[in-house]
């Protein structure tokens, strides 16, 4: 600064001096100069702070086009990569979308007491990594609890991920008020597909959640919403399948004397009253586990990797183990009969 303004001053006391000797056009010229270097010395300090900032934001960039629960597990997870690194979180691949994802900031400014957390509960990028790599190495996985690291990770960032996805949620217009527990049923790829970390779940899976989200809320709920789309990545057959499968849950929840009432609607809707809702059970998606882990309601959800015989033994209540219906234990998933007998 003392260079700039020794350099103006020097430049109003010639402009003085040629004013006193009447030579306007020297004087036109001496206010161009000035005004070239101001701009010159205006981008020097535009170029300084840019440079600053960047060197203090961490740019991460993820798959484009998935699905919502897969966009915001890799948003989420590279916004805490980033607080981890002392850095601020910018993104590009949220640009574009035509869900409520679009209305989340592409930058977050760096939270101090994220960090604080991570290192106090001993969380770094190696272990993260090295959990990650576990189940296939990619973002789209982060948001499978499998670990109790993987838990506090999440855990910690619950209240900033909570504020945001309310903000979009609420400049999209999908704000809302759900009166029940919903249960988000996942049949239509799954299980037919047989992946390593989708199952089905035994019934008293649900019948243990309801009791759950009961206890916690201080409410008896006499109705339960089902979240039911059987179309995604599915075939016919695995619809009919799906549909059957459907009928005798809904059964079995209306012997436990619960009015059920189906939900399907478009994604966004879908997740808006996952995310509202007093308790949500999750049968283990990314879809459901981002919209209940880290709502205000009760979130009820189950993990199991088959491949690896891996669970979260040490994770809190909201994790229940033991009611998964394996893959190995499953012939054929389009005998119904069978297969129900197995979940009662």
């Amino acid at each position: 600064m003392d260079l700039e303004y020794t350099i103006i001053v020097n430049i109003f006391l010639i402009i003085f001096q040629l004013m006193k000797d009447n030579y306007t056009i020297y004087i036109l010229i001496i206010i161009l100069i000035i005004i070239s270097v101001g701009i010159y010395f205006y981008n020097i300090k535009i170029i300084e702070e840019n440079f600053q900032e960047n060197k203090n934001t961490e740019v991460i960039d993820f798959y484009e086009g998935l699905a919502i629960g897969n966009t915001l597990a890799c948003y989420f997870y590279s916004m805490g990569l980033a607080f981890l690194h002392g850095k601020h979180f910018h993104t590009n691949s949220i640009n574009g979308r035509n869900d409520f994802i679009k209305n989340l900031p592409t930058t977050v400014e760096f939270d101090k007491h994220i960090q604080d957390a991570f290192i106090a509960a001993g969380i770094t990028n190696e272990s993260l990594d090295n959990e990650l790599f576990k189940i296939n190495g990619l973002c789209v996985s982060s948001w499978t609890v499998l670990s109790k690291e993987r838990e506090s990770f999440w855990t910690i960032i619950k209240p900033t991920v909570n504020r945001l996805l309310k903000q979009a949620l609420e400049k999209s217009g999908l704000s809302k008020n759900i009166d029940a527990p919903i249960i988000h049923y996942r049949c239509s790829d799954v299980p037919f597909l047989r992946m390593s970390n989708y199952h089905f779940h035994k019934y008293s899976f649900f019948k243990n959640g309801l009791n759950i989200i009961q206890q916690k809320t201080g409410k008896k709920y006499d109705k339960v919403y089902i979240s039911y789309c059987n179309k995604h990545e599915s075939s016919k057959e695995s619809q009919e399948s799906c549909d059957i499968y459907y009928n005798s849950f809904v059964q079995y929840l209306e012997s436990l004397r619960y009015d059920v009432i189906p939900k399907c609607n478009s994604a966004d809707e879908d997740f808006a009253s996952m995310f509202y809702a007093p308790g949500l059970i999750s049968t283990s998606s990314s879809f459901s586990f981002m919209a209940g882990f880290f709502s205000d309601g009760v979130f009820i959800s189950s993990f199991y990797d088959e491949k690896s015989d891996r669970t979260c033994d040490d994770c809190g209540d909201w994790l229940q183990t033991g009611h998964t219906l394996k893959h190995s234990e499953v012939q054929d998933y389009h005998d119904e009969k069978k297969v129900i007998s197995q979940l009662q």
